[in-house]
């Protein structure tokens, strides 16, 4: 049993690696908000960031990668219209943040 244990906690010790990698941690997106704003277009995102930049909520760059100073900047300016806070840009926040982009989620 001794043994199955150790080759069990070295086959995950070598497998964290592997599956940090696949899963993305440590690449220059970091931490990467739910699927919400993963499967909103790069443009959407960049369009998200400049309406913030504009309302006075720094969201770093404007590149259309949603990293967590654009999270950051979602979640106040949610608070600060009254928009449940999420820190992602739900259908109310790009209703608000986006008028006349009702789409914003759908494809394109």
């Amino acid at each position: 049993m001794k043994k199955f244990l150790a080759t069990l906690s070295i086959g995950v010790m070598l497998a964290a690696p592997v599956v940090a990698t696949a899963a993305g941690v440590g690449t220059t997106r970091g931490n990467l908000p739910p699927a919400v704003d993963q499967m909103l277009a790069q443009d959407m995102v960049q369009l998200a960031e400049s309406q913030l930049k504009v309302a006075g909520f720094d969201p770093g760059p404007v590149d259309g990668i949603f990293d967590e100073q654009t999270a950051s900047a979602v979640r106040k300016y949610q608070a600060a219209r009254g928009i449940p806070v999420s820190g992602l840009l739900d259908e109310p926040t790009r209703t608000a943040l986006m008028p006349g982009h009702d789409d914003a989620g759908g494809e394109s």
